[in-house]
Parts: structure tokens; sequence; C-alpha cells
């Protein structure tokens, strides 16, 4: 990964952000409120591809499940462990990201306090993001483990 440029860190606090933003965009709502809502878009788009490999895990598993629980005890343990998680995976993504907040149901503010609004909420929606990733990760793992086994069990020997 390249190392900033000397002088270039991230902002420490929302308000520190939103300063820099009012500061680049010479305080132009507009074209501050687009870049944070290309940011929300991307986290959107980021939760639904997780949602799609969740729906795609339990689509398998219902084609495959009972196979791999015949398989054996730990397996069977496996793919519901697996399945569980990426299904509280799909939830997080879909409550925590995917819900709906408008900005414009905040009561008038200043477009400084509104910035900082929507910087908290990014960085609050980023957090979920990366605990339902891990989640489908570790989901994803146990799945193939019991998937392993399944397979294992089935070489002639």
């Amino acid at each position: 990964m390249k190392e900033p440029r000397p002088g270039a860190r991230r902002a420490s606090t929302p308000q520190e952000e939103a300063d820099h933003l009012l500061a680049l965009y010479d305080s132009d709502a507009g074209k501050i409120m687009t870049v944070l809502n290309g940011q929300l878009s991307n986290l959107t788009g980021r939760a639904q591809m997780l949602l799609q490999l969740a729906g795609l895990t339990i689509t398998v598993t219902g084609f495959s499940g009972a196979s791999i629980a015949h398989t054996g005890q730990l397996a069977a343990i496996l793919v519901v462990s697996g399945l569980v998680l990426v299904l509280v995976a799909a939830s997080l993504s879909m409550g925590g990201i995917l819900r709906i907040r408008w900005m414009t149901q905040l009561a008038p503010t200043t477009l400084r306090e509104t910035i900082i609004y929507a910087i908290e909420m990014r960085d609050s929606k980023t957090r979920i993001f990366g605990r339902s990733l891990a989640l489908l990760i570790v989901g994803l793992a146990l799945y193939i483990g019991s998937v392993s086994m399944l397979l294992l069990g089935n070489v002639p020997r």
C-alpha cells in the first residue's frame, strides 16, 4: 500500500473532516453533499454484494445442506454455524447499512452540522459493514469447511 504524502493524514474527527470539506469545496453544499452521497452509495453497493453472497449461501444450503449434515456431526455443526453467521451478517447489513435515514429529516441546521451528521452516519454504517463482512467471512469459512468434509468423505478409497 502506498504511503500518504508527507502532511497527508486522515481527519481525526468528523468535525475536522467537515471543516476540511468546507475549505476544499469552498462551502459549496451541493459538491460536499455529492461527495458524501457517493460514499454512502458505495456502502450501499457493498452491502448489496454482501446480501447476494448470503443469499447464494442460503440457496446452496437448500440443495446440499442435508447431504452435508449426513456426513457427520462436525459437518452438521459447521454448516449450521456457518449459515447462522451468514444470516446474522445479512441482518446487520440490512438493518444497519440499508436502513434509510433521509438527510432532509434533519431539523434546520448549519451546513457544517449537516456535514458532521452525514459523516457520522457514514462512519457508523462503515463500522457495521466491517462487522457484517467479518461475520460473513467466518460464516463462509465454516460453510466451506462443512462442504470440504462432504467432498472428502466421498473420495474413493
